[in-house]
């Protein structure tokens, strides 16, 4: 296994700087999500991304800020009661946030797509917790299937030791066919992070 050289956006403090820097010493991956530096980490990373095409970028889609909820009530894909929970696995949120984080990078297509602590839905309940993954990889297949995402799979603090999912249990489990379909092929893009 050679090694990679990557940036991680959660926390940092200079963003932009710390891209074209990680950029011009050869990192091959950002990773990044709508919920950090306030929201902004991932206009933040445009300029950067723009400047450097081929640097492949992760992002997430669960957690949200509140100006994000509301922005998802307003468009119908959350209601009050969702969107003052500050995370969601539902698939039309899912739908919606993957669209965005498009927007926001400035990318036809996404590289990586996690579900960001997915432990944190349905917690204590281990059936509900499994469909909603299940649910949330059907929606990001069909974002594969439209050319839209590369892969996608999990970024999880405490799931697996937590036991509220195995690896074993992530790459078994078949997306939903999408409405109206009765086949389904399940796509080799999966990983746990």
């Amino acid at each position: 296994m050679t090694a990679q050289l990557a940036l991680g956006t959660y926390r940092c403090r200079a963003i932009p700087e710390a891209a074209v820097r990680a950029a011009a010493s050869g990192a091959q991956w950002v990773d990044t999500a709508p919920n950090y530096a306030t929201g902004q980490a991932q206009t933040l990373l445009v300029p950067a991304l723009a400047a450097h095409p081929l640097l492949n970028v992760s992002t997430k889609t669960g957690y949200f800020t509140a100006a994000t909820g509301t922005d998802a009530v307003n468009d119908g894909v959350l209601n009050q009661d969702q969107a003052a929970a500050g995370h969601s696995l539902a698939p039309d949120y899912v739908r919606w946030q993957t669209g965005r984080n498009r927007e926001q990078l400035g990318r036809d297509r996404l590289d990586l797509v996690l579900l960001h602590n997915p432990e944190r839905a349905h917690p204590g309940d281990r059936p509900a917790l499994h469909r909603a993954i299940r649910d949330a990889f059907a929606v990001l297949e069909e974002a594969v299937a439209a050319g839209h995402v590369a892969g996608y799979g999990i970024a999880t603090w405490a799931g697996l030791e937590e036991g509220a999912f195995t690896v074993g249990e992530l790459s078994l489990w078949p997306p939903k066919p999408p409405a109206g379909s009765t086949t389904w092929s399940r796509s080799s893009c999966r990983s746990a992070w």
